[in-house]
C-alpha cells in the first residue's frame, strides 16, 4: 500500500471544489509553455504545480519568468513518473484538495477540459478516475479515450488511431485512465493510495486504475473533454526505452492484478515470448537495440513480478 495523507473526505462532491493541477516534465521547457498556458486558461481556477524531475534545460528560469503563480517542486533526480507525481499529489492532499489533476508536459488542454470532468464527477460520486478525449497533436485523430486491458494484461489506449470523426463513443465507464491527462478524486487517493513508486513510467496508471476499481471507485470517460498530445515526447514512439518500460511494467502489472494462479502461468510465458520470439525477431529485422530491450524487458519484469507477486499478500487497508 503507497501511504497517504491520513485526512478524511469531507465531501464526494463539493460545490467548488479545491483543485490541484499537477504537470510533470523533464528536460521539457520546449514544450512545457504551451501546456502551463492551458491549464491557466482553464475555466476552474486550480493550483498550479509542475513537478520537476531535475531538469538542466532552463524550466526554472521558465517558470520564473513567464508562469510565476505556479508552484515548482524540484525533485532530487529524475525519480520518474510514478514517484515524481506522488511527491505533488501529497501536497495537493495535505491542502485539502478535492480533486487532483494530472497532466504530463507534452499535453495541451482544451479550456473547457477540467470543467466538463468536474460535472462528470459531480454526477458520477462514485467514479475516482475520469478521462477524456485525447487527440494526437495536431491532427483530427484519437490516441486515447481511456484505457482497456486484454486477457493477459496488457493496457492499450482505447480507440488508438481513430479517425476523430469515426469516434461514436459516448461518456461512460471505462477499465481505466491514461496518466498523461487525467483528474482524480482525491477521496479515492486517501483511500486506495497513490501511484505504486516500483513503476519508473507506464502501467502505473493501469495499476493506480486497477486498484481503485478493487475498492468500489470506478473510472469515467468524458467525450467532451478534449485534450491533444504529442505522443511519445518524452522518450520517443517505439523507442528502446519505451519498449523496455513498457514490458517490465506490463509484467508486474500481471503479477500484481491477475488472478494468482493465471499470473503464475502468464508471467514466465510472457517473459518467455519476448526472449525467445519477439528479440529474435527483431534481430531478423536488423532492430539489435530493440531487440536488446526486448531481453532486458524479460529479465527485469521478471524480478518486477516476483516483487509484485510478494506485495500481493500485503493487507490493502
Amino acid at each position: 500500500m503507497i501511504p497517504t495523507s491520513s485526512k478524511e473526505s469531507e465531501g464526494v462532491a463539493p460545490q467548488n471544489p479545491r483543485v490541484y493541477a499537477v504537470v510533470l516534465t523533464w528536460n521539457g521547457a520546449h514544450l512545457l509553455a504551451e501546456c502551463l498556458r492551458s491549464v491557466e486558461a482553464q475555466e476552474v481556477k486550480v493550483q498550479l504545480t509542475v513537478a520537476d524531475n531535475a531538469s538542466t534545460d532552463g524550466t526554472a528560469a521558465l517558470l520564473r519568468r513567464d508562469f510565476p503563480a505556479a508552484a515548482h517542486l524540484v525533485l532530487p533526480s529524475n525519480l520518474g513518473y510514478a514517484r515524481a507525481n506522488n511527491a505533488a499529489i501529497r501536497q495537493a492532499l495535505d491542502s485539502s484538495a478535492d480533486f487532483v489533476a494530472l497532466i504530463n508536459n507534452d499535453v495541451v488542454l482544451a479550456p473547457d477540459w477540467l470543467s466538463r470532468l468536474l460535472r462528470a464527477a459531480a454526477a458520477q460520486p462514485r467514479a475516482g478516475l475520469f478521462t477524456g478525449t485525447l487527440l494526437f497533436q495536431g491532427e483530427p485523430t484519437v490516441n486515447s479515450t481511456g484505457l482497456e486491458i486484454d486477457g493477459v494484461g496488457r493496457a492499450r489506449d482505447r480507440d488508438f488511431r481513430l479517425p476523430l470523426a469515426d469516434l461514436s463513443r459516448q461518456d461512460g465507464p471505462v477499465a481505466g485512465v491514461s496518466g498523461g491527462a487525467a483528474l482524480l478524486r482525491a477521496a479515492m487517493l486517501r483511500e486506495v493510495g497513490l501511484f505504486d513508486p516500483a513503476y519508473f513510467a507506464y502501467y502505473e496508471d493501469v495499476d493506480l486504475s486497477l486498484r481503485a476499481a478493487r475498492a468500489g471507485w470506478g473510472a469515467w470517460y468524458v467525450r467532451g473533454a478534449l485534450a491533444r498530445h504529442r505522443f511519445g515526447a518524452s522518450f520517443g514512439p517505439g523507442s528502446p526505452r519505451q519498449r523496455y518500460l513498457l514490458g517490465v511494467g506490463h509484467l508486474r502489472t500481471l503479477a500484481r492484478h491477475q488472478p494468482l494462479l493465471k499470473a503464475a502461468a502468464l508471467v514466465p510465458l510472457t517473459m518467455a515470448y519476448r526472449a525467445a520470439v519477439k528479440a529474435p525477431l527483431l534481430l531478423l529485422r536488423r532492430q539489435p537495440a530493440l531487440a536488446w530491450a526486448e531481453l532486458r524487458a524479460a529479465a527485469a519484469g521478471g524480478v518486477a513480478a516476483l516483487r509484485a507477486f510478494s506485495d500481493r499478500s500485503r493487507p490493502q487497508r
